[in-house]
């Protein structure tokens, strides 16, 4: 574990492994908060967006599966219609006789 001072004006320096490892350069944006007593510090990327893309591949409902389940809601909607209009037809011809 590394060690740094905090200064006077409540700076410190962050270890040259941990920026690397992260990549944390001049300028970089951090976000701090505690719990149970441990300051956490995230390094907030440059491009949040970008940076997030892909995290949720494999995981979950994807746009294939909402693709999918769109067309059956689709076809069973189609077939509710014919349905419909078959019970329509059929009302309309016993009527007439």
């Amino acid at each position: 574990m590394k060690q740094t001072k905090v200064s006077v004006r409540g700076q410190t320096v962050i270890p040259q492994e941990i920026r690397e490892e992260f990549g944390i350069k001049a300028n970089s944006k951090l976000a701090w908060s505690s719990r149970n007593g441990v300051i956490i510090v995230v390094p907030i990327p440059e491009d949040p967006v970008e940076a997030a893309f892909g995290v949720l591949a494999g995981r979950g409902f994807t746009l294939r599966d909402f693709l999918e389940e769109r067309q059956k809601d689709r076809e069973l909607d189609r077939r509710r219609e014919a349905l419909l209009e078959e019970q329509v037809r059929r009302a309309s011809q016993e009527q007439k006789a």
